[in-house]
């Protein structure tokens, strides 16, 4: 028995027709299937063969170019090959008439039959016989064993050259299996679907350009003979390779090309200063090349190339990049060793010793032609370090520095919904996703990626790129991958020290730590909630363990710390929200001693701001240092940008407390003064009343809002305006 859902025209053989608007969709063929919406036409199988593979379901939809089709199976299976045997055939009934084409089920005239284990594509449109998988524009995906396929056909296919497949708005499809039997429909049956021609797909071409300009740019190619060294192709490649303008290059099939051949010729297409590209080649095909110095190399690999590039001093650490050019074809057993012996070389690096030890967190990139064609298993141990041969290549281990996987970089072509990288119209078969490029996402970010195919671009953006329209597919049989990667930006600890003067308790050179030993310092910075400015992080959770040490250690607040632009020092460039102790000392949400930012290559102010304080900014713009920085904001030596911008006695310099209404100015008098916050907060009536908590109003930290009587707030606000005359301000010589 079969059970059919329908959200598109179908009908039955001898029984009425079942009428239902068709519904196209935008897919995107990457082998993913999460565009596939369960509303879509759907034909589930219930019959299971006694023998052979079992048909499970079938999904249809299209858009204004192609019919999709999404097949599910019961065993995972090499569609394009006969590494499982099966016998899975495509049936299309092209004008939805029985009476002409192939009679090959009840209810069926099939003007096209895809075998797909033997990749035979025969038309019967009067004679039959067998034509290219690239006069349907065929595309099967993925190119590894699945349970799970989709598959792309022209709308407008001439397979003999002459007639039409799609001569009718309504097809028919059928789905066999010969060696079992089995069939999506059974005899009995006909699934009839109608072209959803009023939906019309829309596809968001990626920029070729890069869109942070200090992500590193990677791409991998496959450049087939030696093409890049070709003096014949020289047009497509330096066109190719200039628009693009990666900053390190994989090159494979490079067999008799020599790296002063392929540095001349970048050198040529994409000048840069200095000693010009970076280029080394290993013992077979493959070539890295590469803006930056090239450090180390590793060539024990089988077919893949190792090297470490010296990335400029601006990045935290050093990029380790991989060229692979994996086995073809059906050397399964080839590819996974190689496979197994990566994921080897990636737990030797990430651990002390071995052949190769790199820093916690340098990150990889492993990128090239895998041929991933066969056990999808080859992709599973690359991504997850699941080796299939431990007792020579050892244990399983994790490829990210998180212990977590390798992340893919979807590389869709750059205005196409279509994710192969591999296509020769004169092969035997078709369309692959072959090519592939990995990433340590734990310390890398994926910023943009794409694989350039010039034959699917716009008039308007080969003109724009410099490209032309066949470039590609003069270039090679495999399109270049390129991926942007945003990367851990050198690092610099930045120690602070600031006091704060409304706890501060004279004669003890430290701070009291009441809202700490009332439980009233909140778990989540303060800050952005209060609307405070934030650049970069935000959100800094407190360590528990931080808020029960005792003493000179002892948390007092939260703070604000601020990187600020050196030409304009009302720009914001980083923020880090810490935590400052009794002794002044600023000290991270982790406990760490230091407050860790990504260094700029140009000086900037240091910034430091509190709730209910003024804050206090660097007169001039510091250099930024590799390592660590210490700003002291308790000296009175440490000159601050603005007059009177802290307090000054006895030896120290503190933070002026009151800024009740955070306006940046402290009144006493006159309108939106501070004074009457504290008043208003404890009630606006009775001037003893106390208010516990954390509280903006709270202006000596102690956590109660007092208006009169020891201790209260409103006090520290007559003392920061001048302790006598009411009408005086103190504006905050933050810029």
């Amino acid at each position: 028995m079969e059970r059919f859902n329908s959200a598109a025209a179908t009908m039955f053989a001898f029984l009425a027709p079942l009428l239902a608007g068709a519904q196209g969709a935008a897919i995107t063929m990457d082998g993913l299937f999460d565009d596939w919406s369960g509303t879509l036409t759907t034909w589930n199988d219930a019959t299971v063969p006694s023998s052979g593979l079992d048909l499970i379901s079938m999904q249809v939809t299209n858009d204004q170019d192609h019919l999709f089709i999404k097949l599910e199976l019961g065993t995972e299976t090499d569609l394009l090959d006969d590494l499982t045997p099966h016998g899975i055939r495509l049936y299309i009934d092209g004008d939805n008439n029985a009476a002409t084409g192939l009679a090959v089920q009840s209810g069926y005239g099939a003007e096209l039959q895809i075998r797909f284990d033997t990749r035979t594509v025969t038309e019967y449109f009067g004679t039959s016989s067998n034509v290219s998988w690239s006069t349907l524009d065929l595309v099967p995906l993925p190119t590894v064993t699945s349970t799970v396929f989709e598959i792309a056909i022209a709308r407008n296919a001439r397979p003999d050259g002459t007639n039409l497949l799609f001569s009718s708005s309504t097809i028919g499809l059928l789905i066999r299996e010969t060696d079992g039997g089995d069939a999506m429909p059974d005899a009995g049956s006909v699934l009839s679907y109608t072209f959803d021609d009023a939906f019309l797909a829309t596809t968001a071409a990626i920029p070729l350009m890069r869109l942070d300009p200090e992500a590193v740019r990677v791409t991998a190619w496959n450049v087939l003979g030696d093409g890049i060294t070709d003096p014949a192709l020289q047009g497509p490649y330096q066109r190719i390779l200039s628009a693009l303008a990666p900053d390190i290059i994989g090159f494979s099939e490079c067999v008799t090309s020599t790296p002063s051949q392929v540095k001349s010729r970048l050198d040529a297409w994409i000048p840069i200063d200095g000693n010009g590209w970076q280029v080394v080649k290993d013992d077979f095909d493959m070539v890295i090349a590469s803006r930056w110095p090239i450090l180390t190399t590793w060539t024990h690999l089988n077919r893949q190339f190792a090297a470490l590039i010296d990335l400029p001093a601006t990045y935290a650490t050093d990029l380790l990049f991989t060229a692979a050019h994996l086995n073809c074809c059906t050397a399964d057993a080839a590819r996974q060793a190689q496979l197994d012996a990566y994921v080897q070389f990636v737990q030797d690096a990430r651990a002390p010793g071995g052949l190769i030890s790199l820093p916690s967190g340098t990150p990889m990139v492993y990128a090239g032609d895998l041929n991933s064609v066969g056990w999808a298993q080859q992709l599973n141990t690359l991504e997850t370090g699941d080796i299939q041969d431990n007792g020579t290549y050892g244990p399983d281990g994790p490829m990210d520095w998180d212990g977590s996987g390798l992340d893919r970089a979807p590389c869709r072509q750059n205005e196409a919904r279509m994710a192969y990288t591999w296509r020769n119209n004169n092969s035997a078969y078709p369309c692959g996703m072959l090519d592939h490029l990995y990433f340590t996402g734990a310390v890398a970010e994926l910023m943009g990626s794409f694989a350039l195919r010039t034959a699917s671009m716009s008039a308007s953006t080969l003109l724009a790129s410099g490209l032309e329209e066949f470039d590609s597919s003069l270039a090679s049989d495999h399109l270049p991958l390129t991926a942007d990667l945003a990367l851990p930006m050198a690092g610099m600890n930045v120690v602070v020290r600031a006091i704060l003067d409304g706890p501060f308790v004279p004669g003890t050179g430290l701070m009291h730590d009441s809202l700490r030993t009332r439980a009233l310092i909140p778990i989540t910075e303060p800050y952005s909630a209060l609307g405070f400015e934030r650049a970069g992080s935000a959100g800094e959770t407190i360590d528990n363990s931080l808020l029960t040490v005792i003493g000179p250690n002892a948390i007092v607040d939260w703070l604000l710390v601020e990187l600020r632009s050196p030409t304009d020092p009302t720009m914001v460039l980083a923020t880090q929200a810490g935590l400052v102790q009794r002794d002044g000392d600023v000290v991270a949400a982790d406990g760490s001693p230091a407050l860790h930012f990504t260094s700029s290559p140009a000086p900037f102010h240091i910034a430091v701001r509190h709730r209910n304080h003024l804050g206090v900014m660097t007169a001039g713009p510091i250099a930024p240092v590799s390592g660590t920085l210490t700003v002291d904001f308790t000296d009175p030596a440490t000159d601050l940008h603005g007059t009177g911008a802290a307090v000054i006695s006895n030896g120290t310099m503190r933070l002026w407390a009151g800024n009740a209404l955070r306006d940046g100015v402290l009144r006493y008098a006159g309108l939106d003064n501070d004074r009457d916050r504290v008043l208003t907060r404890i009630g606006g009536v009775i001037p003893t009343n106390v208010v516990d908590g954390y509280a903006q109003e709270d202006l000596n930290c102690d956590g109660s809002v007092k208006y009169s009587g020891a201790n209260n707030d409103r006090d520290l606000i007559l003392y920061g305006i001048g302790g006598s005359v009411p009408t005086n301000t103190r504006q905050e010589q933050l810029p």
